[in-house]
């Protein structure tokens, strides 16, 4: 007998998160008329890529029943991610604020 397993469903809502999230703050930084400087783009790409890794170990930990992996790959990449995206969110309220003074 062949077990049908839902675990490719977490990945089609991980990607529609990072999909969803992707366009939001491209809609976000059009509307205000604000330009992805390089190094943003690196580190926008880093943060969606280390999300991506932690979301894969995260779901991949449960599925070989390792919970306790699983919360401490959250807790080991989910921090850095964290900062990551509190950089980048900085740097650009500056420019934009920076842009409004102008």
């Amino acid at each position: 007998m062949r077990l049908i397993s839902w675990i490719w469903f977490w990945y089609v809502l991980v990607g529609f998160i990072m999909g969803g999230g992707a366009v939001l703050i491209w809609h976000i930084l059009k509307s205000v008329h604000l330009k992805l400087v390089w190094y943003e783009w690196i580190l926008m790409i880093l943060v969606y890529f280390v999300f991506m890794l932690m979301c894969q170990t995260f779901i991949a930990s449960f599925q070989e029943f390792e919970p306790k992996a699983a919360w401490f790959s959250l807790i080991f990449m989910g921090i850095p991610v964290l900062i990551m995206g509190v950089v980048l969110f900085r740097s650009l309220r500056k420019r934009y604020t920076k842009k409004q003074v102008d």
